[in-house]
């Protein structure tokens, strides 16, 4: 009798074709077209397991996810496989068999988010999908004061969706900065876990910070309620991205920032 093994998939997607990456009975879940491609490919059900269930129009430029399989591996055709079999929006850039002991929730000690914020009037077609557009202005420097009061081990209950299960809302934000590049505002956020909405509710209270509408003082206050209702607005999903699952020593958002900038004037030379 063949023995199951566990496999790692490391996956980057855009979330406004799908409703999350949760399985849905429309099936519209990344993890439903996840799921489906890989039984095609080895011929038996499979089920996957992911670091984060990404809300419907959350975008991921990386997500872990494990199945297990006793199918003979083969890496190369694995990843043609699958990619071949996915939505175009959906796409796996590594395959790897892994020790039993890997678990992509309990075994992470970080995530790193990116929101995108465009500030103008007027729509950027490129930056459209994937950030919320704000008419502004919005002083950063106020933004950046504000978002002080969020790091740390803090209750969160104020900053999480009122609907979340979550037995504690105690969570331990590590560093959040902010990076101004023209009219794009990204808002980065480090943590070792986040609740529900966390991040996209701390970027709606930071964007009433920044429009003047909010003191940055305010932000205490608002954590020392532990309530949804004294928080601001959700920001929209389209923004947000999972940039990196940290299994090991994290690395700082300055180092994030960086390699994403070198990465993307790579791409525009070559």
């Amino acid at each position: 009798m063949t023995s199951d093994f566990l496999y790692r998939l490391d996956i980057s997607y855009l979330g406004g074709d799908f409703h999350g990456w949760q399985s849905q009975p429309s099936g519209r879940g990344i993890q439903n077209h996840m799921e489906r491609a890989l039984s095609v490919l080895l011929r038996h059900d499979i089920k996957v397991l992911a670091a984060s269930r990404t809300d419907t129009g959350v975008h991921a430029e990386h997500q872990v996810c494990t199945f297990r399989s006793s199918a003979v591996f083969d890496e190369h055709r694995w990843t043609m496989g699958l990619n071949g079999l996915l939505p175009e929006s959906v796409r796996v850039f590594r395959v790897s068999q892994i020790e039993d002991e890997f678990h992509p929730i309990k075994s992470s000690c970080a995530k790193a988010y990116r929101y995108r914020i465009w500030v103008s009037r007027v729509e950027n077609p490129f930056f459209a999908r994937m950030s919320w557009r704000v008419h502004g202005p919005l002083d950063v420097a106020a933004m950046t004061a504000a978002s002080e009061s969020m790091t740390g081990e803090l209750d969160f209950t104020s900053f999480c969706a009122a609907d979340s299960n979550a037995k504690t809302k105690v969570r331990r934000v590590l560093e959040i900065k902010l990076d101004r590049r023209g009219n794009l505002i990204n808002v980065w956020v480090l943590g070792e876990g986040f609740l529900k909405q966390m991040v996209r509710n701390m970027v709606g209270a930071l964007v009433e910070v920044g429009a003047g509408n909010l003191p940055a003082a305010a932000i205490p206050s608002i954590l020392a309620a532990r309530d949804r209702k004294a928080a601001p607005r959700t920001a929209p999903a389209q923004g947000l991205t999972l940039v990196k699952i940290f299994y090991e020593e994290p690395k700082t958002i300055e180092s994030l920032i960086s390699e994403a900038s070198v990465g993307y004037t790579q791409s525009i030379v070559t």
